[in-house]
């Protein structure tokens, strides 16, 4: 199964750019927990704790899943200057 992730993230004050990521997998078990949230934190952990369980893909493929995070992620250092 292939999975489209598309998540806004704030990289400078002014702007916010959309990014994804696009995996394929056939784990049931990471597909069930991919599709159970919608936060951007808890997808990452999710996808740190089970590397091994897919891989990383290039994004001209059609996607079986879009999961769409509408919470901004902020870099961690932009976050730090100024205090979000």
């Amino acid at each position: 199964m292939i999975i489209k992730i598309t998540f806004p993230f704030k990289d400078s004050p002014n702007t916010i750019e959309l990014k994804e990521i696009v995996i394929e997998t056939d784990d049931n078990d990471l597909i069930t927990q991919l599709k159970s949230t919608n936060n951007p934190i808890e997808i990452g952990i999710i996808l740190s704790e089970n590397e091994r369980k897919y891989k990383k893909i290039d994004s001209e493929k059609k996607e079986d899943l879009h999961i769409e995070i509408a919470e901004v992620l902020t870099s961690p250092a932009l976050r730090k200057k100024f205090n979000f």
